[in-house]
């Protein structure tokens, strides 16, 4: 398998992806506070299957489910607790619908440039520890788990004989003479049964 260093922009992305990841995952909710927990059963025509319109949930895969705990513990190492509050805040307002970079940053007292700018320098921070630490990230994009590349599996088979080393070269099956007379199976006879 072939590795790289991190980069500050692939830290930025794995931070993005595990605010989306965390977007993607269900709401926790508690016991319903009336009614019951079963479905109403359908009663008329209109709420019948297929007469609204179908609804869609991403969910999030296990992988980014995994990875996402991995950058959780990248963010809590960081040292100044500032820097946390802004990277979390940061990733979970850039996946979000509705609210502007522009209105975060000014939430925070900065422009756009100075957000930018510093939450390049926390991602390049993080990616420095993880360079120094020797957590170097896998050169494939989805993150392969096997080594599978052309350059690591063998091209030729080793023995000549693979196959039929255990057989003779004159072998023929062997009939058992218990075995019943017919030996193949008739179409009639096999829609009789």
């Amino acid at each position: 398998m072939k590795f790289k260093d991190w980069t500050a922009k692939a830290v930025e992305v794995r931070i993005l992806e595990m605010a989306d990841t965390l977007r993607k995952s269900p709401a926790v909710r508690g016991p319903k506070a009336y009614g019951n927990a079963m479905p109403e059963p359908v009663r008329r025509q209109f709420e019948a299957y297929g007469s609204n319109t179908a609804r869609y949930r991403e969910t999030a895969s296990a992988g980014s489910l995994g990875r996402m705990e991995q950058v959780w513990a990248w963010i809590n190492a960081l040292p100044i607790e500032a820097d946390r509050r802004l990277i979390y805040a940061w990733s979970w307002v850039k996946v979000r619908k509705g609210v502007k970079i522009s209105a975060f940053a000014s939430e925070n007292d900065m422009n756009e440039r100075t957000l930018r700018r510093s939450i390049s320098a926390i991602c390049q921070r993080i990616a420095d520890s993880l360079n120094q630490n020797g957590q170097f990230r896998p050169a494939t994009v989805d993150l392969h788990l096997s080594e599978i590349q052309p350059d690591i599996t063998s091209t030729t088979v080793t023995s000549e004989k693979c196959a039929t080393h255990w057989r003779s070269s004159d072998a023929r099956p062997h009939i058992d003479p218990a075995l019943p007379s017919v030996r193949v199976i008739e179409h009639r006879q096999a829609r009789a049964r």
